[in-house]
Formats: C-alpha cells, structure tokens, sequence
C-alpha cells in the first residue's frame, strides 16, 4: 500500500517523534494506526517505514551559508524526511585541527531553524556508523567537498544490515566555505 500526501506527512512525524523520542501527536496517531503503519507503541512497522524515505546529510555548521543553505535544500529533495547530523565538538578538533567557534548544542540548534530540516541530532562521539544505524536513512547526502567514502559507507552500511544509496551533491557555491569566511580578514569586524 502507497501512502498519500497526508499519510506521509505523519509518518514523517512518526519517524521524527520514534527518532528524537518525542510523544507523536493524536491526529497522527489516529491515522497510521487506522492504516497499521504504527504499532501499538507508536512505532513505525516496517509497511509505515518503508512508505517514506529518510534522508541524513550531517556537517559540523559552525558558520551557516549559503552553501550550507543549497546542500541541505538539495539534500531534503532526495526525499520526504531530512535527518542532518552536527557533528560533535571532539570530532570536530580530532578531524578539523580545530575547536568550534559555536559549540555543538548550539550548532545543532542553528541547523534545525533552517527550513529543510526536520530533525538535527548530534553525531556519535567515536563512531559515525552509529550514528547511521541510529538514523537508519535510504539515502546519506554528502557534500561536494566532504571527505567521506561512498564505496566505505555502503560496505559498511550493508554490514550492518542496512541497504543505504550514497549521492554526492554539487554546489554553486564552492569557494564559500567556514574556514574561507574565518580565515577572512573582515570576519574579525563583525
């Protein structure tokens, strides 16, 4: 069974609210159940879950910008729900060299305001996978510049059960970087 407009929009919520660990709302509830798309613990059967398709894109976002803007709207028109992971503090000086200039609940905060969004988690401290077995997304977005592996992920996304495509977005945008914007003289004057 093909799930309508409406049908998606709830379980859209369904996964949000199973993923985040919030209450699913009554309306909600009323009709994915009715379709059995819910079970009784207002979880996702695999009939709901298989009827929409999660999206993950994830990044550190310590300067939101207009390149940040066209990956993220790019990667929500790969499917119905958006699922961005920030990365975290640790991880960012581990692989970047760097401290953040905002730290990761408020980079996480920043992300989710952006429109496209639907749900931003902050990533695993030491183990990305887990982090996609968390989400359990059909497609992982990446960037036109991250450094991440396709044939890896999906090796690895495979090994651990899950069936992931992998698409690597362009950008119009491909000078406009964090490090280019910080390393700027100007950026000091704001």
């Amino acid at each position: 069974m093909t799930a309508d407009k409406a049908e998606k929009e709830a379980l859209a919520k369904a996964y949000i609210s199973e993923l985040i660990g919030e209450p699913l709302d009554a309306d909600a509830v009323k009709l994915l159940s009715s379709k059995g798309y819910i079970d009784s613990r207002n979880r996702l059967t695999d009939s709901g879950r298989s009827n929409i398709t999660v999206v993950m894109a994830g990044g550190v976002f310590d300067i939101i910008h207009p390149g940040h803007v066209y990956f993220l709207r790019k990667a929500k028109e790969l499917g119905d729900v958006l699922v961005v992971v920030v990365a975290r503090d640790i991880n960012v000086l581990r692989f970047k060299g760097v401290q953040p200039i905002h730290n990761e609940s408020l980079r996480r905060e920043l992300v989710s305001a952006i429109r496209y969004v639907d749900a931003a988690i902050l990533g695993d401290e030491s183990d990305l996978m887990k982090t996609v077995e968390r989400v359990r997304p059909d497609i992982i977005a990446l960037g036109y510049d991250q450094v991440h592996d396709e044939r890896w992920l999906e090796e690895e996304s495979r090994k651990r059960g899950l069936s992931v495509r992998i698409v690597r977005l362009d950008t119009p945008y491909p000078n406009i970087k964090s490090r280019n914007i910080k390393s700027d003289p100007r950026f000091g004057q704001f």
